[in-house]
């Protein structure tokens, strides 16, 4: 007697009959076009099925005949069903509904709408299915929803989502337009819309350390000249708030203006970064809508004490007196406090006209390179 042979078939040509099988086609068409056995198709499809792959259990559109996953054709992705609409599903197959009818109705593949059938079956269902005859003695199941029921309560869930993504953009909406609003004036920002801070709070028996920018009556007519005119040199008196003016002035720009550099010199390094630490005041106690639409690259807490970078990509730098500082950057700003008293404080102007579209000198009264500017009218 001869030893019978059996064929190996590679898991990518199983694959695919299962697939044939899943798409529509019987397993008898199958095994007449294949020469597989029908028995060996059945274990096929066993082995192989969506669940044991864990993809889905779906009918599947391939993009090309014959296309199956790992031999270079995409397949689309499956859709997927929850265990509540399965087992609607099963429930109208057990009260009479055709698997090849509802199966087409539902977009369901049969081959998975069969095996819904068997792992959800009902109590009852299963007890008439016993060959032994026995009874199940576990409790039926509770009131399972109708198909329809499931599809309309998908539905509603679905239309809430919907709405409730609506409302979040024209809430969004509506907050980009409160802030434009807000930032639309510098001065109505630092005065309505941040808070300053006062390190003599104390002294002056106010209840916090920060409080709205005050009003002064010059202040106006400085910021119109600010925006108007591309430099501006003030001679100040201590008590006129000048210099937290230009710097509340300079972080506004470099918050809303997107990629600019805007410099803050004074006579050295601990003045300069007293200066960017205001502007950072400036900014965290702003309203939070406005931090959210201009938020900073990395908190705050991790930034140089000489520094204030936003986002999208603005930064202030506070830099000491010195005529070669400006070299290093390219500003579009420039903002010099007291520069009456920084030796070189016009070389350090005169290197950073070329580049700036705005500059700021301020200082109080004092001889030398800024007392002659001014005098001179210029």
């Amino acid at each position: 007697m001869g030893v019978k042979t059996f064929k190996k078939y590679s898991d990518e040509y199983k694959l695919a009959l299962v697939r044939e099988i899943e798409g529509g086609k019987t397993v008898p068409e199958v095994e007449r076009a294949s020469g597989v056995t029908r028995s060996t198709l059945y274990r096929w499809v066993e082995e192989l099925s969506p669940r044991t792959l864990g993809v889905g259990e779906v009918k599947v559109a391939e993009e090309d005949a014959g296309a199956v996953e790992g031999v270079g054709l995409g397949i689309r992705p499956r859709k997927t069903f929850s265990e509540e609409f399965k087992i609607a599903a099963v429930r109208e197959v057990e009260g009479g509904r055709k698997v090849p009818e509802l199966a087409e109705e539902l977009e369901v593949d049969k081959a998975a709408l069969y095996r819904w059938c068997k792992e959800f079956a009902s109590t009852k269902q299963r007890s008439s299915d016993d060959a032994s005859g026995e009874r199940d003695s576990s409790p039926e199941p509770a009131q399972v929803e109708s198909i329809e029921d499931v599809q309309a309560r998908l539905r509603v869930e679905r239309e809430a989502k919907e709405l409730e993504t609506q409302e979040q953009a024209r809430a969004l909406q509506d907050e980009k337009a409160r802030v434009q609003t807000m930032i639309a004036d510098p001065l109505i920002w630092l005065q309505q819309h941040t808070q300053t801070k006062d390190s003599h709070w104390r002294e002056a028996g106010a209840s916090s350390a920060y409080r709205p920018f005050p009003e002064k009556p010059y202040f106006r007519p400085i910021v119109e000249t600010f925006q108007a005119e591309p430099v501006l040199f003030i001679e100040k008196s201590r008590d006129m708030m000048l210099s937290w003016l230009c710097v509340g002035l300079f972080t506004h720009a470099a918050m809303t203006i997107e990629g600019i550099e805007v410099l803050f010199q004074s006579q050295n390094e601990d003045k300069a970064f007293e200066l960017v630490q205001y502007a950072k005041t400036l900014y965290s106690r702003q309203k939070p809508e406005i931090q959210r639409a201009f938020p900073l690259a990395r908190s705050m807490r991790y930034m140089a004490d000489g520094e204030l970078v936003f986002a999208h990509g603005s930064r202030i730098i506070g830099i000491p007196g010195g005529g070669d500082q400006i070299r290093s950057y390219h500003p579009w700003g420039l903002f010099q406090d007291e520069a009456a008293f920084m030796p070189e404080a016009g070389e350090a102007y005169d290197n950073a006209v070329p580049v700036c579209q705005k500059i700021v000198v301020l200082s109080s009264a004092g001889p030398g390179w800024f007392a002659d500017v001014c005098g001179s009218g210029v």
